[in-house]
């Protein structure tokens, strides 16, 4: 049967990618990804294609194909801005340019970068790809994109990878990690890992945690700030700081492979830190990426503008537990499919749920823990387990930092949780580890403790946002001094019963800021 000249030009196309098993695969593309098929990873069980396979190449294309691998036929592929979706870019390159490295980046920057040669080009799970053949075995391989068209994703060169959401319940199968991402949200960007770390890996965590004798180290109250030590109510889980511990660099090293960096680089990690959250204990909402300290120009920490901030967190369940001690986003709604995602967080506010909250913490309506448990079971939360891991983004792909990935460590109603934490940063940081600096730097740039006290009733302190929000920072009473540790120019407000008492901006040289009573 001779095949229509449209079709077989396509299938010409196509062709080197035949070894992989490119056509051996059904359904049909379509760049709405909603409601493109999704290939199943290694080991998932096999369902029937809802539409049949494309007919096969002539042998005699086959055959070529089988002995030349370097795409000399050519490559149709779509084109995906970062971390994108929908909306791509078909592009067709000839054999030619196929396999020329500044051709293919320059196709793929002038269809989604704007500029020629302004992007570097990865594939759907995350890996550089330099020419049309690797694209083309790489999206071959069951479980890293959806569809059958091979997509090619281009990166702004001063921006990181980013994974594209495509759909709640999407699942995206990294074979060179033999990880499978779940997404579970799309605002903010929040994916399952699966087999990120083992329970093995969990108990050796805790046990290094554990045997940290130093003080700088060691378990003990968890504290607040970007620099030196303050103890907070809205933070009341203890932790300890692993640093080079056989699990824990392989857990660094792991994550750094995850969000596609090319290398390990400690500049741009915070080091990985160990939790433990007893009965009742929990942090109140907050984000991780961090503001810009006095002295540091606005381009030093906004990514948007070259600068360098947390990019992602990936975090860590070591222990599993009863109830409570969810990872909990109070601004996104909970998914409609959340009771078919284990990873997420399903239970309703029930009356044993409402029982466990009223017998064990405050019931003081100001008081940040019966709200924010009150969102572990309405709004969107990952639920702990022993070996799961979550990801989320603190950045956009463009790299403009994303509020909607405020988070919370919901309090624990009954039992014990460890976790860990990774924060990794989209380039080494401005001023160093932002948690080993000594927090006797006096500068502008360095960090203020201030001691914060009242005569009167006592009051809740917030820190209050460039932009007006406003996060808690704990609860100062007479003869109960609170330690903020902050930055020139940073401000706060007092208030009592929700009603503004006082506000204030830390000065140069402050260390003292006393509410009125």
């Amino acid at each position: 049967m001779k095949l229509p000249t449209r079709i077989s030009l396509g299938l010409v196309l196509l062709a080197c990618s035949s070894q992989a098993g490119w056509f051996s695969r059904g359904g049909t593309d379509k760049a709405d990804t909603k409601n493109a098929q999704t290939p199943q990873a290694p080991g998932a069980a096999k369902q029937a294609p809802e539409t049949k396979a494309p007919p096969p190449p002539p042998v005699e294309e086959l055959a070529a194909a089988d002995r030349d691998h370097t795409c000399a036929a050519g490559l149709v592929f779509d084109v995906y801005r970062n971390g994108a979706s929908a909306d791509p870019v078909r592009v067709e390159m000839s054999g030619g340019q196929c396999e020329t490295v500044a051709a293919f980046e320059a196709a793929v920057s002038r269809a989604v970068c704007e500029h020629q040669a302004a992007c570097h080009v990865r594939d759907g799970a995350g890996r550089r790809v330099r020419r049309c053949s690797e694209l083309s075995k790489n999206s071959a391989q069951p479980g890293v994109q959806p569809g059958l068209i091979p997509r090619a994703y281009g990166v702004k060169r001063d921006m990181r990878w980013v994974f594209p959401t495509e759909e709640v319940g999407f699942k995206r199968y990294l074979p060179h990690l033999q990880i499978t991402l779940t997404t579970l949200a799309e605002e903010p960007r929040l994916f399952a890992l699966d087999n990120f770390l083992t329970e093995d890996d969990a108990s050796q965590l805790i046990e290094d945690a554990l045997a940290i004798s130093d003080d700088e180290h060691k378990l003990t109250r968890s504290s607040v700030g970007a620099k030196g030590y303050t103890v907070s109510s809205t933070r009341t889980s203890e932790n300890a700081w692993v640093k080079d511990t056989k699990t824990a660099m392989r857990m660094k090293r792991r994550a750094f492979e995850l969000l596609g960096f090319d290398h390990y680089d400690e500049r741009m990690a915070d080091g990985l830190q160990v939790l433990r959250y007893n009965n009742t204990n929990g942090y109140a909402a907050h984000k991780d990426y961090l503001d810009r300290p006095r002295g540091l120009s606005r381009e030093a920490m906004e990514p948007s503008l070259g600068g360098a901030n947390r990019l992602a967190t990936v975090f860590l369940y070591l222990s599993d537990v009863q109830h409570g001690g969810q990872t909990v986003f109070p601004h996104a709604p909970r998914p409609l499919q959340a009771s078919s995602l284990p990873a997420l967080e399903s239970r309703p506010l029930d009356d044993e749920v409402i029982s466990l909250r009223d017998a064990q913490v405050s019931s003081d309506k100001y008081s940040w823990e019966p709200r924010l448990i009150n969102e572990c079971y309405t709004k969107l939360a990952a639920a702990p387990k022993k070996g799961r891991a979550i990801l989320f983004y603190s950045q956009h792909p463009d790299g403009t930092l994303d509020q909607m990935a405020t988070h919370g460590g919901c309090p624990v109603l009954s039992g014990t949780k460890w976790a860990s934490n990774l924060w990794i940063w989209n380039k080494a940081m401005p001023f160093g580890s932002s948690r080993f600096q000594s927090k006797d730097d006096d500068n502008d740039s360095g960090g203020v403790e201030v001691a914060v006290s009242t005569t009167g009733v006592s009051a809740e302190v917030f820190w209050v946002g460039s932009s007006g929000e406003e996060a808690p920072m704990g609860t100062v009473s007479p003869g109960d001094n609170l330690r903020l540790n902050s930055f020139v120019g940073h401000s706060f407000v007092a208030r009592r019963n929700g009603a503004e008492v006082a506000r204030y901006t830390v000065a140069r040289g402050a260390r003292a800021w006393a509410v009125p009573p």
